[in-house]
């Protein structure tokens, strides 16, 4: 079967590639192992550059030398959203005696890649060019895009949860599954077989080394 793949990056990364040995991965290797049946037409990425993090300042070039890795295979296409700086408010659950409860904090959020994703998923789906598709995330704001294109267009999807741990969305894996999907759980053991050479060269010719303590 001809298969798209939908990546949802952030999904991917924090919720089975934080860890060291499983950082470098070749999206490419694990679809072909994941569904070992269909053939691969495109692979899309779906990510956004991240900011500048003054306690760790190499961030943002291990990120840009991780997407030279990606641009290596051939049917990959990165789309990239925003990531912008958001301020939190909260209150400390065990403060120190006179501390003030009320905490405001700086944090970074990702935006617009489940959007990318959705209609990606959907313009590729009603331009005939899949015969099925594969979604790897965990996001249930994705469960409307994948039902029209299991309901509307009759297409299979099969959805990939990357979350290692026993978390499992309930609207992108509902119990029963509708006939036309599949759901498969990632395993460390798929992404730590699955990563790119230590050392690689880019289609320019560039050499591309894997970071330490990927």
């Amino acid at each position: 079967m001809q298969t798209n793949v939908y990546i949802d990056a952030f999904n991917l990364y924090y919720g089975a590639c934080r860890a060291s040995g499983r950082r470098w991965l070749n999206v490419s290797a694990l679809a072909a192992r994941l569904l070992p049946d269909d053939e691969i037409l495109a692979i899309g990425y779906f990510t956004a550059n991240i900011k500048r993090d003054d306690s760790d300042p190499g961030a943002q070039d291990r990120q840009r030398l991780y997407h030279r890795a990606l641009k290596t295979i051939q049917n990959l296409e990165i789309f990239l959203g925003r990531y912008i700086p958001k301020e939190v408010r909260g209150e400390l659950v065990d403060p120190a005696p006179g501390e003030s409860r009320r905490r405001v904090v700086k944090t970074f959020e990702e935006k617009g890649t489940d959007v990318n994703l959705a209609t990606r998923l959907l313009v590729d789906g009603f331009n005939g060019r899949y015969e099925s598709a594969v979604v790897i995330s965990n996001d249930g704001d994705l469960k409307m895009p994948i039902q029209i294109v299991r309901k509307e267009l009759g297409l299979p999807v099969t959805v990939v949860n990357p979350v290692l741990r026993r978390h499992r969305s309930a609207a992108l894996s509902p119990d029963p599954l509708p006939s036309n999907a599949r759901f498969i759980r990632l395993s460390a053991r798929d992404v730590e077989e699955c990563q790119f050479p230590r050392q690689m060269t880019s289609p320019k010719g560039a050499k591309l080394v894997k970071p330490p303590g990927w």
